[in-house]
């Protein structure tokens, strides 16, 4: 669901843009150091099909901004940066919601006319967990609830228990973290999770939330005010899925196939080899934690869902709006479309990419 403005004559002055001012927030902190500063220009998105579904981009000018040495805030250091967008009323009145938490990845200075500005990279703040590599394998006992798994490895890495709550699905066996040194911790998770048709992120105040992979039509609300839509054809998506359990534990390994049997759909895998129009593409998922055909089936079907519609991508465009959501479900002329993607530009509109359910 979308996060509406605190203020409620605030949140319906969004479809007037000549009612307000836009207004925005970013609290930079670093080793006991805060500070708030206001770029001249930027971007932020959040993007629910990357595994970070935050990042963005700020540019700052002044003198007194430009970092000249590593210990500097605006450097990628450690610092991290506290989001907040909203409206200012003709009357003065401010209502703002918390809009993601990211830390540096790269800054960039330049002087150009005699003005001195440096361009700051935003990225998502589970890199912190991503770039630490396990040193060793490292064990997470079965029989727990997942949000125990996540509470367990993120407090591993960076020393922290993010208190996730549970979610009443439990991991069947041991999980062993590390084995791969090509696959990071944050990704590693994220990859447990499909097993379970789950997946987390960090929401818009830093703290992490797991949930359901498939958007849910049922949660759609009406998006208007747009002002402008294009789509876009350019992929082919997998309307077949291979989804293999492989148990490190001895257990027989086990295969579940699932393909889009709907005639009506542009996908259509057809009754055979050569029976439909788009053919067929074959995606493969393994993973030691499917123990049973039941939850091998679930896991293709949802990874079916959210692929087949992948092909046939929209972008919305509307005014400044803080409120959507990436992974929500949005209304436009009857056709509930899931967001999977928002974008705003600081000084311009705000555009959502979105795809059919």
């Amino acid at each position: 669901m979308s996060t509406p403005l605190p203020l409620a004559r605030a949140q319906a002055a969004l479809n007037t843009p000549t009612g307000y001012r836009r207004w925005t927030r970013f609290t930079f902190s670093r080793g006991g150091v805060t500070q708030d500063l206001e770029p001249v220009s930027g971007s932020l998105t959040q993007d629910a099909r990357r595994g970070g579904r935050w990042d963005g981009r700020l540019q700052f000018v002044g003198d007194e901004l430009i970092p000249r040495r590593p210990s500097d805030l605006l450097t990628p250091f450690g610092t991290t940066v506290r989001a907040e967008l909203g409206i200012e009323l003709l009357d003065g009145t401010v209502s703002s919601v918390p809009y993601g938490v990211y830390r540096i990845s790269s800054s960039k200075t330049s002087v150009a006319a005699g003005q001195r500005s440096v361009d700051v990279g935003l990225i998502d703040v589970s890199d912190a967990v991503e770039r630490y590599r396990f040193e060793a394998p490292f064990t997470v006992s079965g029989s727990v609830d997942l949000a125990t798994m996540v509470n367990t490895v993120i407090t591993n890495r960076t020393g922290f228990n993010p208190g996730v709550s549970p979610v009443g699905r439990n991991l069947v066996t041991d999980r062993i973290f590390g084995l791969d040194v090509d696959t990071a911790p944050w990704s590693e998770l994220l990859d447990v999770l499909t097993g379970y048709s789950r997946t987390a992120w960090y929401d818009r105040v830093g703290h992490i939330v797991m949930g359901t992979i498939t958007p849910d039509p049922s949660t759609a609300y009406a998006l208007d005010n747009l002002t402008s839509l294009s789509a876009d054809f350019d992929t082919r998506p997998p309307n077949v899925m291979v989804v293999r359990g492989e148990p490190q534990d001895g257990s027989p390994p086990l295969q579940a196939v699932v393909m889009d049997t709907d005639p009506s759909s542009p996908t259509y895998a057809g009754t055979g080899p050569g029976t439909s129009p788009y053919g067929r593409v074959t995606l493969f998922h393994s993973t030691p934690l499917l123990r049973d055909m039941v939850s091998a089936n679930l896991v293709s079907a949802t990874l079916l869902n959210n692929n087949i519609g992948a092909g046939a991508t929209y972008t919305l465009t509307r005014p400044y709006d803080p409120t959507i959501n990436a992974g929500d479900v949005v209304s436009v002329d009857g056709s509930a479309l899931a967001v999977d993607a928002v974008t705003i530009d600081l000084a311009g509109d705000t555009s959502l990419a979105v795809r059919e359910l």
